[in-house]
């Protein structure tokens, strides 16, 4: 019985091996360059980017593009509400947008920039790769272009290497499934068992890759920053600077008196110890002198007088 156990468990094993073999071997036939499959879309990925190109082989290419453009615009608002009807008319979506004025970054905005400063945009949508050139084209027309910048990325033969692996793996799992059904011993359907849950992940990782290829290369990405005209003067036109440039001065005028301050009183406890240094050496220098000045008034006095101590004749 143990003898018979194990001849079954050879022979499954190696049905599973040349299963393994003739599958790896389909798959490397598939991949080849004559046998390569058309590239396709999954389910809900939409239509895959430039349609009218092809690659060596006749299949579709699958390019990821991004677009950024900087326009300067009359009025970013308007450019702002200009830009979302042209995505809604391509069926793109706004995946990002900001508006700011000055240099903080806001996502509520007035028509007038709230205190006139110039406003500043930022704006990324998603549109359909077929429709890309026209829309980079009508969105151009919002304003002056100052910058633009546009990257491609061939994902194609990522995408076809991917779809093999894919048809591998499931035609091993449907290979293993057969297998399942076919054995009758627990051992060998555990073993079996593990093995499909391990093709199963696999098959699940791959996919989710080659669905997120096609979701990139479907839709391209395009990011607008919009900017305006500063003006040489402020908005009301009755001040060309003036008033700032005292109120700056004095500004600095008062800044420049708190260091002074600052460091006066800093250093106090030193400068105070150096008056009193000072004045104690004064004390004793004039002290000195004092004696000494002294001292020579009465040698002088002692010299004066006449021998004997009489009245000079």
């Amino acid at each position: 019985m143990k003898r018979t156990r194990t001849v079954r468990a050879l022979s499954l094993a190696c049905a599973l091996l040349m299963s393994l073999m003739l599958a790896a071997c389909a798959g490397s036939g598939a991949s080849t360059a004559g046998d390569m499959p058309a590239v396709a879309p999954a389910v809900g990925g939409g239509a895959l980017p430039e349609q009218g190109t092809t690659d060596g082989d006749g299949d579709a290419a699958m390019v990821i593009r991004t677009k950024t453009l900087r326009l300067e615009v009359g009025s970013t608002s308007e450019a702002v509400d200009e830009i979302r009807n042209l995505t809604r008319s391509h069926e793109g979506t706004v995946s990002n947008m900001q508006i700011a004025s000055g240099d903080e970054w806001v996502y509520h905005y007035e028509e007038a920039g709230g205190d006139g400063t110039a406003l500043r945009g930022w704006v990324t949508v998603r549109v359909p790769s077929d429709s890309y050139e026209e829309f980079v084209a009508e969105v151009a027309k919002l304003g002056t272009i100052r910058f633009q910048s546009e990257s491609s990325d061939d994902v194609t033969q990522e995408h076809v290497d991917m779809t093999a692996r894919l048809e591998n793996l499931r035609a091993q799992e449907a290979r293993l499934r057969e297998f399942f059904e076919a054995a009758k011993d627990v051992e060998d359907m555990l073993s079996i068992e593990q093995e499909l849950n391990r093709v199963r992940g696999e098959i699940e990782s791959l996919d989710a890759q080659v669905k997120y290829l096609e979701r990139q290369a479907a839709m391209s990405t395009v990011s607008v920053e919009l900017v305006e005209p500063r003006d040489i003067v402020t908005p009301s036109g009755e001040s060309w600077g003036f008033v700032d440039a005292i109120t700056t001065g004095i500004r600095g005028a008062a800044q420049v008196l708190t260091v002074t301050l600052t460091v006066i009183i800093a250093t106090a406890p030193i400068w105070a110890l150096g008056l009193v240094a000072f004045f104690v050496v004064r004390a004793v220098i004039r002290r000195r002198r004092g004696v000494a000045a002294a001292g020579t008034s009465e040698a002088e006095s002692e010299g004066s007088e006449p021998p004997g101590g009489g009245p000079v004749g």
